[in-house]
């Protein structure tokens, strides 16, 4: 249905970017669970430095996304959504920048 397609690269491109996120979280050794914002218990700081990403990398994609689809119905939302936002992650260096965030939080610099 057309109507769900921005919903579903909302979707799917908040869940590459709270895997970039986990990845971030990992890296510097943080307690995943100890989120500021969400209490999910099992990745409740990766969804807060996600969130961080929202307006610049998650909406941007998925809209993105959800337009190619219209105009291409053959595509697939989820395979057009996780490419553009991959690359959105790989050529802003998003998992660098979330490292980098996550340390000056941890230090108060944030």
């Amino acid at each position: 249905m057309v109507a769900d397609l921005p919903n579903q690269a909302l979707n799917h491109a908040a869940s590459a970017v709270e895997a970039a996120a986990a990845i971030a979280v990992c890296a510097r050794a943080t307690i995943p669970q100890l989120g500021f914002i969400h209490e999910d218990p099992g990745q409740s700081f990766a969804h807060d430095v996600a969130d961080l990403y929202r307006d610049s990398i998650t909406i941007p994609c998925a809209f993105r996304a959800a337009k190619h689809v219209t105009e291409r119905p053959a595509d697939n939302v989820e395979r057009m959504t996780r490419r553009l936002t991959g690359t959105a992650l790989a050529k802003e260096k998003v998992i660098p920048e979330m490292i980098e965030r996550i340390k000056a939080i941890i230090e108060g610099r944030d």
